[in-house]
């Protein structure tokens, strides 16, 4: 019996649908593909690249906070918006086969 978990056996014994897999990988790569634009993004606008400290300043710690919170907000904007138009990522993306492989 695990401690976070439970009775483990239940999940040992668990089936895995193939497709459900495949689209859990495509939502990890969709995510951390953001999360890594975001993270350049913010950092290229951000940071000073020469670095006299090893601490962010308070100044880049805020314009951090904002261009991650504006980039954050406007993905899910875009999410809700092809939601709202039950648009398929798969027809309306073209690029979203690189995420799929």
């Amino acid at each position: 019996m695990s401690l976070f978990l439970g009775n483990s056996l239940q999940y040992s014994q668990a089936t895995v649908d193939p497709e459900k897999l495949k689209l859990a990988e495509v939502q990890f790569t969709a995510t951390a593909h953001t999360f890594n634009k975001l993270l350049q993004s913010c950092a290229n606008k951000c940071l000073v690249h020469e670095y006299g400290e090893g601490e962010l300043s308070k100044g880049e710690q805020e314009c951090i906070d904002r261009c991650a919170a504006k980039y954050v907000r406007a993905n899910f904007l875009i999410g809700k918006h092809f939601q709202e138009q039950r648009l398929d990522p798969m027809s309306s993306l073209v690029n979203y086969e690189i995420y799929r492989k």
